[in-house]
């Protein structure tokens, strides 16, 4: 009876660690824990970081991190590459510029407007989708961000040319005076969650699945009754829609726009953070950004060697960790 006892008793051992560990993992109080501890830390960073140098840095990261988890839609969920979302961050940007300095409107609603233009020019562009795939349709967005960059480098009259749009005044929404970095850090703390709820249910819905069957193999999806143009033109738009966004709250940060701000290495930089993290893994690409915006930080002082280093990062990923650095279904939304 002892060595049975004794045998039982070691499989049980061997058992109880992990389903310990599985039914923690599955208990409310512990999944709640694990989602209000980095939010209460996200609430009190200011507090705890008063340098507005790094404060800086962290509210670019998070501009990024909202660029990045839209362009992820696009690229990691539906399969598409497109090296023009720079221009969708840009019609975000000049919308909330334009409307702001010369129409009086106010932050909110200009925000909410350059997210709907954005959206509108992405279902235009992802109409040829219907007939324009791979290859071809990375030239036809890449053609559409040097296009929207030249007509705001031209059109003086409207965008101010290559000066820009300047002077455009600090925002405020319903009473709330937006000045300080640690102002614009919850302003961008506030439009990073709104980005990451929306996305999670977007995901998580028919509409989610839809897109990653799209991507694993259009064909069989096409078999299985998913209209996979409408589909693309609708994953395209609303990945656009979170670029004008971004360039919203770019505008009133930096209080001045100009087509320097949106040029082709901007797009690649984006594409280059997604990769890093990790293709359609909702909340990975925010690895990315932290990595490559504290090595372009970093690097800074030797700017002449900056983007090889950025390469250098990029190719090893690529060869030892090709599904991102955090690319695994445990980072999926």
């Amino acid at each position: 009876m002892k060595p049975g006892t004794q045998k039982h008793g070691k499989q049980q051992t061997g058992t109880i660690i992990p389903m310990t560990f599985k039914t923690l993992a599955k208990n409310p109080v512990f999944k709640t824990a694990a989602f209000l501890l980095p939010a209460l830390g996200c609430v009190l960073l200011p507090h705890v970081m008063t340098d507005t140098y790094y404060l800086g840095i962290i509210n670019y990261m998070i501009l990024y991190a909202i660029l990045c988890m839209g362009l992820n839609l696009i690229l990691g969920y539906a399969g598409l590459l497109s090296l023009g979302h720079a221009a969708f961050y840009g019609l975000g940007g000049y919308t909330t510029a334009i409307l702001i300095t010369r129409c009086g409107f106010g932050f909110l609603s200009c925000l909410i407007l350059s997210g709907i233009i954005a959206l509108l020019f992405g279902i235009l562009l992802g109409l040829p989708t219907r007939k324009v795939r791979g290859d071809y349709f990375c030239l036809l967005t890449i053609a559409f961000g040097e296009i929207f960059r030249l007509v705001a480098q031209a059109w003086i009259g409207f965008t101010n040319g290559a000066m820009g749009i300047v002077g455009i005044p600090i925002p405020a929404i319903l009473g709330w005076s937006i000045r300080t970095e640690a102002d614009f850090y919850y302003l961008g703390l506030i439009l990073l969650a709104f980005t990451s709820i929306t996305l999670s249910l977007l995901v998580n819905s028919k509409f989610g699945r839809a897109f990653i069957a799209i991507r694993e193999d259009e064909l069989a999806a096409s078999v299985m009754g998913i209209n996979t143009a409408v589909y693309k033109i609708i994953v395209f738009g609303i990945g656009c829609f979170y670029a004008g966004l971004a360039g919203s709250y770019l505008a009133v940060y930096q209080t001045t726009v100009t087509p320097s701000n949106f040029r082709l290495e901007e797009s690649c930089l984006m594409i280059i953070m997604v990769i890093v993290g990790g293709m359609g893994s909702l909340f990975a690409p925010i690895a990315g950004v932290i990595i490559m915006t504290l090595a372009t930080e970093y690097f800074r002082g030797i700017s002449e060697y900056r983007m090889l280093i950025i390469g250098v990062i990029m190719v090893a990923v690529l060869l030892f960790r090709p599904q991102g650095i955090f690319g695994t279904s445990a980072f999926k939304g």
